[in-house]
């Protein structure tokens, strides 16, 4: 039975003084891929029907709404890195 795709710990979204490097949430570690990657589409797909409404002309992209997206993508890229750096671990002999 192949071991499933975890994720390993990752954090995100910089606070702060740029050099105290500080981060206010993170992915946790262990979550099987399946779950992982199934937030990672939702966030996405929010990503995308926020643009498309935007470019349709249907709703204004305001601030408020850029950051909310910039939120949303910075989520679904760090579970996308979470379970990343598990590939990476595993092709250095680590275990998934």
């Amino acid at each position: 039975m192949r071991p499933r795709l975890m994720t390993t710990e990752k954090e995100f979204s910089a606070v702060g003084p740029a050099t105290e490097k500080l981060k206010i949430f993170k992915v946790a570690e262990g979550i099987d891929a399946e779950h992982a990657l199934n937030k990672a589409s939702d966030l996405l797909e929010i990503i995308v029907d926020s643009i498309e409404d935007a470019a349709m002309g249907t709703v204004k992209f305001d601030g408020h709404s850029a950051w909310l997206a910039l939120h949303a993508a910075e989520s679904a890229k760090a579970i996308v890195d979470a379970l990343w750096n598990s590939l990476e671990l595993a092709d250095r002999g680590g275990e998934l």
